[in-house]
């Protein structure tokens, strides 16, 4: 009787063993980032952009806190990821923002489902601090633990409204400026001559390029990495993101732009990865006023190191060369190295071998 109850203590002892081990390594994965908002050429606009890496597969839980807020205006946000295999995928399961709740799209791409993900948060009244907490699976169809390189990435675009006081001042300065308005109608030819004259010059207004050398992460065999850019004046623009890698790989990438007026509307015009053309989609809309444009590269083997050249227009069609807009877009670059890639040799070797041990297991059963 001691010996059945030692045996059903021990046999329990690794079942609660196995279990706990179980519960720990589906445990979601937390990660928690502080994003400052950057100021644009007004005190009241704000952006960001963002990004995170999950470096093994299973459920996370990421939190962001955005800081630079310190009254309440127009929030609109996105979110973006693309994989074209389980290692380099994130699936979405919500994304909530100060109690908002982003709206998901998802794609298939080359055949695989769900391959690109977007998440838009459309214009919103909130408050800061803002919080966004985004919970997913990354990994999808991996067992929970599995090194895996899955990224995304986002942006946030914020208007304050300004307090009462400025709001105080600008009437005052709309009567002041009423009553010089005789005045300013007697301006001079020539004062109108020069206005005209940067009015010209401006149309050919060009936004300040990004350049960035974007680092590449992750574990197991692949590497990827979520590069986002911001524009915070009205003009045409070339924005350059360099991957560095050695050697050939098979490649993915996406650009995604969400935009809720002409102050935050990103038009991609040309993005080019080594010299491959992404395919830039049509532009969509939620039907409540919020929309979107992507652009993608289905996986392609090239030779790293990769350039990834976006041009484009920032600011719709507001005046060239206006400051404190807030237009930005992210996007998702992976890599599979080719070398993780077996050769065509090495699948006819390993067709070999299944041969040999199928003609060696039927000799055995003959003999038997």
């Amino acid at each position: 009787m001691k010996l059945t109850n030692r045996l059903f203590a021990a046999a329990a002892a690794v079942v609660l063993t196995a279990a706990t081990a179980s519960a720990a390594l589906a445990a979601p994965v937390t990660a928690a980032q502080s994003v400052a908002l950057q100021q644009g050429a007004t005190a009241d606009t704000k952006t960001a952009g963002f990004s995170i890496v999950h470096s093994v597969a299973g459920e996370f839980v990421d939190t962001f806190t955005f800081s630079g807020i310190d009254r309440w205006g127009m929030v609109n946000a996105s979110l973006t990821t693309i994989g074209m295999s389980a290692a380099f995928d994130i699936n979405f399961v919500s994304a909530v923002l100060n109690g908002a709740t982003y709206n998901f799209t998802r794609s298939t791409m080359g055949g695989y489902r769900n391959a690109l993900e977007i998440a838009a948060l459309p214009d919103v009244r909130l408050s800061g601090p803002l919080v966004l907490t985004v919970r997913g699976y990354a990994g999808q169809g991996l067992v929970a633990g599995t090194p895996i390189s899955a990224s995304y990435s986002g942006t946030i675009n914020v208007t304050q409204v300004p307090e009462p006081g400025t709001l105080a001042l600008a009437v005052l300065a709309l009567l002041g400026g009423g009553l010089i308005v005789a005045r300013r109608r007697q301006a001079s030819v020539r004062g109108g001559a020069a206005a005209a004259l940067l009015a010209v010059a401006a149309t050919g207004a060009h936004a300040a390029d990004w350049n960035q050398n974007v680092p590449l992460a992750g574990a197991g065999s692949g590497l990827t990495a979520a590069p986002f850019a911001i524009h915070t004046e009205v003009g045409s623009f070339v924005d350059t993101f360099r991957f560095s890698f050695t050697g050939s790989g098979w490649v993915d990438a996406s650009l995604i732009t969400v935009f809720s007026g002409q102050s935050q509307q990103i038009s991609f015009s040309e993005a080019t990865l080594n010299g491959q053309s992404l395919s830039i989609g049509a532009p969509e809309s939620d039907g409540n006023g919020t929309s979107w444009i992507s652009a993608s590269l289905p996986s392609k083997l090239l030779a790293g190191d990769y350039t990834l050249v976006v041009k484009g227009y920032a600011g719709g069609n507001l005046a060239p060369g206006t400051n404190g807009i807030s237009a930005s877009y992210s996007g998702t670059f992976n890599v599979l190295p080719a070398s993780a890639v077996p050769e065509p040799q090495s699948y006819a070797m390993f067709i070999g071998g299944l041969a040999l041990m199928t003609l060696m297991l039927r000799k055995r059963r003959q003999s038997l």
